[in-house]
């Protein structure tokens, strides 16, 4: 159970537990959410305590960043066919785990690499989970290690990169 104040992700989003209250239309308790990083509007969303749907987590820890770049090392990019790759990158960006976030990043990237390298336009549906796996991901990072977005992605590429080398 989380307390008031508390920061969790909800369905990969960072979020302030701002308020505990009972929902008018089910009764049940819940959490008041509010985004953690400022948006142009803050919407907030009540999900119920019992977790039922699994939505709500904590933030990962200083270990769990450390192992999720050890994990990253071996993280493979998505084999699909142009066609099939925007379903293959939701159904990751519909997951929890954080390395399903890094093998939109790596995938995205080396198609990014190669369309460039054939001087073409970088694909709208890459550069859109690209960005969207990017924003999840270092925004987290950054709550676990209190750093900037930028300064976690600067962090988590630095020690992916250490560990390849090292491997």
């Amino acid at each position: 159970m989380y307390n008031i104040n508390d920061l969790v992700v909800y369905r990969r989003n960072v979020c302030k537990i701002m308020d505990k209250k009972r929902s008018d239309l089910t009764g049940e308790l819940c959490y008041v959410l509010e985004p953690y990083v400022e948006k142009s509007c803050a919407v907030r969303v009540q999900v119920p305590v019992s977790n039922k749907g699994g939505h709500l987590r904590s933030i990962v820890t200083k270990e769990q960043v450390d192992d999720l770049c050890k994990r990253a090392v071996d993280v493979k990019p998505i084999q699909s066919k142009p066609a099939n790759i925007k379903s293959k990158y939701q159904a990751k960006m519909n997951g929890d785990d954080l390395v399903d976030l890094v093998c939109i990043i790596k995938t995205t990237s080396a198609r990014n690499r190669e369309r460039i390298l054939k001087n073409k336009k970088i694909a709208d549906v890459d550069g859109e989970f690209l960005e969207q796996a990017e924003e999840y991901l270092y925004t987290e990072l950054s709550v676990a290690l209190d750093l900037t977005k930028d300064q976690s992605k600067e962090y988590f590429m630095n020690e992916v990169k250490r560990l390849q080398q090292d491997a």
